[in-house]
């Protein structure tokens, strides 16, 4: 697999020559898998090779790889043949790289980890009762961990001698060091705690009213969202034969027109659109799974990028990157990324980026075509109807119709 890559039979004898020879060329092959350009493979393959090397001079075996004391090395690196950079990024990932193919592979075994303090009984159990009855997220159930280890630390872990005083004072000196959004987050979180140690048993009822909310009114401002024309602009800037083309517009035209989160596309999979009736299965934040119909044009959209959708990537999931190494979006971030790249494209200057903005477009267009607000709510898998009434504000020719005029215009 290395003489796809490099022709010269003296560098391919110096790359086989260390300790890394033996393992080169099947990591050559899964580079190759993952999607990575020709350039990119032979920097990498270079900096394994580099690392063999090092290993070499000090007896070392591929087994004993140390990227930390390779890192180190780089610094002072006078090594002849260590063309591509010493000191540089591909050199340090391309290293890293070779070693998790070695522990893929069974040669190097997987980095030892770091021992973690022992969690508090509470907070074990506090994370247990959000996944099972809240339906949480791994992200989610770690943020309300974090400030409830936090609470812990200021008040111990005998819930049953704190007092509403001592909620508040700790709270109060916590959110000293905070912006709003950690604190509406802290909020939330010390609330919900509060409200299950309440249920359980271990701390007076009440408690969670100790907490005093931000002086933040979620409902003030306006709903952030892109005009008609805008919204056509976003569309046409992902037209194209390119599978990162068709799989832009599909993305889009998800989030525009069915307002899902970012969070749902990319974690959308093939098994959850039903072809035959017309709908999709979407799981949202609680996990509570509903069926969305799908628009004619969006289906479209999904049908053409599955056609080339890359087939080599055997993934349960629909959207898979388009940059190396090939696979499904971890997270919503990606997916915002890519709507901000989009707008980018086509020229759409807004202060609000990401797929969130699409998810207010799709509510406000709704909106304006006499959709009742009950089931905007539905199709956002909104909990309560004040939640929606948020996008009511967005309709100005329904507000110009009651809007009173100034008393000096009388």
């Amino acid at each position: 697999m290395l003489d796809n890559y490099f022709s010269a039979s003296k560098m391919l004898g110096h790359l086989r020559s260390g300790p890394s020879g033996l393992h080169l060329d099947g990591f050559a092959a899964a580079l190759k898998r993952q999607g990575y350009t020709d350039d990119t493979a032979v920097r990498y393959l270079r900096a394994a090779a580099h690392l063999g090397h090092v290993l070499a001079g000090r007896r070392g075996l591929p087994r004993d790889i140390d990227l930390q004391a390779f890192s180190e090395h780089l610094r002072t690196c006078r090594c002849p043949r260590a063309k591509g950079g010493r000191h540089n990024h591909h050199t340090i990932y391309g290293a890293r790289l070779f070693r998790r193919y070695l522990v893929e592979i069974g040669v190097c075994l997987p980095a030892a980890v770091t021992a973690t303090p022992v969690e508090p009984s509470l907070i074990t159990s506090f994370k247990a009762w959000l996944r099972r009855h809240r339906g949480a997220s791994d992200a989610t159930i770690g943020l309300y961990a974090r400030d409830v280890a936090r609470l812990l630390m200021a008040l111990g872990d005998d819930p049953a001698t704190w007092d509403a005083a001592a909620v508040r004072t700790t709270f109060m000196d916590l959110a000293s060091t905070s912006g709003r959004g950690t604190i509406e987050k802290m909020t939330t979180s010390l609330r919900a705690f509060l409200r299950y140690l309440a249920v359980e048993g271990r701390c007076r009822a009440g408690l969670d009213s100790a907490v005093p909310a931000y002086a933040h009114w979620r409902l003030a401002d306006m709903p952030r969202y892109l005009a008609t024309e805008q919204v056509n602009c976003l569309i046409a800037a992902c037209n194209g034969e390119a599978p990162a083309r068709r799989r832009d517009r599909a993305i889009i035209l998800l989030l525009v027109r069915l307002g899902l989160r970012a969070g749902d596309v990319a974690q959308l999979r093939l098994d959850d659109i039903e072809w035959e009736t017309g709908s999709l299965r979407v799981a949202g934040k609680s996990r509570n799974e509903v069926r969305l119909p799908l628009p004619q044009d969006v289906g479209d959209a999904i049908a053409a990028y599955v056609d080339c959708r890359p087939k080599h990537h055997a993934s349960a999931h629909v959207f898979l990157r388009t940059i190396a190494p090939y696979g499904s979006f971890r997270r919503g971030d990606g997916i915002s990324s890519l709507v901000r790249c989009a707008m980018q494209r086509a020229g759409i200057i807004t202060p609000f980026k990401g797929a969130h903005a699409l998810r207010h477009t799709a509510a406000t267009e709704m909106l304006r075509h006499g959709v009742a607000l009950e089931k905007i709510g539905l199709v956002l898998r909104h909990r309560g109807i004040d939640t929606t009434a948020y996008y009511a504000k967005a309709d100005v020719a329904l507000l110009k119709q009651i809007a009173q005029p100034w008393p000096e215009v009388l």
